[in-house]
This record gives structure tokens, sequence and C-alpha cells, in this order.
């Protein structure tokens, strides 16, 4: 099998890039930004990779992904909290079909959901 990679659309570099760079912590791995057409990238966060698009027909805003087995969600949770970002404040709690699994989500300013999972 191959890799699948979700694809998020956004509306806003700066934006993403605060989001998914600055607080979230997740780096550019590379851009196509030709001239007059909006930006493809790909982040990463450890083994995690997500494609942002600005382009109208690669997805529709309000997608989803679950990333699971997050190795100490608590402290990675803890770290975004510190950060204080604004716009964003998520809580963790136990995850409904096992008490030994936390739960983090977080939406990124285009309607995007990224819920966290693990211990």
């Amino acid at each position: 099998m191959t890799i699948t990679k979700p694809i998020f659309r956004i509306f806003d570099y700066d934006k993403a890039v605060e989001f998914y760079i600055q607080w979230l912590g997740f780096k550019i791995d590379w851009e196509h930004n030709a001239v007059n057409t909006p930006v493809y990238m790909q982040i990463s966060l450890d083994s995690i990779i997500i494609h942002l698009t600005g382009h109208h027909g690669d997805c529709c805003p309000g997608s989803r992904v679950h990333i699971e087995d997050v190795s100490n969600l608590r402290a990675y949770h803890a770290q975004l909290l510190a950060k204080d970002y604004t716009y964003n404040r998520p809580g963790i709690e136990k995850a409904p079909w096992d008490p030994a699994v936390n739960c983090m989500e977080v939406i990124d300013p285009f309607g995007n959901r990224l819920t966290f999972t693990g211990t």
C-alpha cells in the first residue's frame, strides 16, 4: 500500500502559516506557487503529512483528519496552550470508545478539523 495524504483547502497563506507552522509546529516541506495562482504546499509534523491548497477545485473546506497514536498527547496539548494562540484553545478529553485514549480536536481558520488521539 501507499501513504495517504489528506488535502485541506485554505484561503489565506499567512493564516495557514500562523496556524499550522507557528502554532501546531508543522514545517513546510515544499510549496508550489506559480505567478497568479494559489499556493499548494506540503507540511509535516513527525510522520503526519498534510497538503494545503488554495485551488478551488482540489477539495472542500471543512474536511477532517483523524491522527492516531500520538505519543505524549497531553504534553503536546500543554505546549499548544502555552503558546497562547488567540484563535484556538483546544481541550483534551477521554475517547468515548476507550477511556485510556485521549482526544484533542483543533479547527483551522478555514473550518478543517484535526483530531489527535493518543496517550
